[in-house]
């Protein structure tokens, strides 16, 4: 068979130098890298994950927006696009457009991902689904979330559960 390795795999191999300028929070450097191979190779999906990602950390929420969207025409399988987008939502306030995103994120990531876990229950909580969100903030604990551990006992079984008895 050979070297069977994703295009995710093989872009994460091309994109190294950008991707560790990105690790290490150096997001200028990060972004011109990324910002010049989304051209060289117009259908990575991770280039555009990357460039998005340095636009978030500059708080260009549009451009980030833009670019997670060519990443997911380009592959709709990136659980963390998805996460990504999300987050972006979050920063615009589209809190219901923020949910989904996050929940499509969460699925695929097959409900595995505590942080993504955590975020749906405290938008959950915003729209005033408690039910919803303390069950999210339980299964975020299982998986060892600590904040969303904080979060219970701060919103669920401390104030409210006082408050409602």
């Amino acid at each position: 068979m050979g070297n069977d390795i994703s295009p995710q795999e093989y872009d994460e191999i091309i994109f190294k130098e950008g991707i560790e300028a990105f690790k290490s929070a150096d997001y200028v450097t990060a972004f011109r890298y990324f910002d010049g191979e989304v051209h060289e190779f117009p259908k990575s999906s991770t280039a555009y994950l990357y460039r998005g990602k340095c636009h978030y950390y500059f708080e260009n929420w549009d451009a980030a927006l833009a670019d997670f969207e060519k990443s997911i025409r380009l592959d709709n399988a990136l659980a963390e696009t998805f996460y990504w987008k999300g987050m972006c939502y979050y920063q615009l306030e589209e809190y219901t457009l923020s949910l989904f995103e996050l929940k499509r994120s969460s699925r695929m990531y097959l409900d595995k991902n505590a942080t993504v876990i955590r975020l749906i229950g405290e938008l959950e909580f915003r729209k005033a689904d408690f039910e919803s969100a303390e069950k999210s903030f339980k299964i975020a604990a299982e998986l060892g979330d600590n904040k969303s551990c904080l979060l219970l006992k701060t919103l669920f079984y401390g104030n409210i559960r006082k408050a409602s008895s």
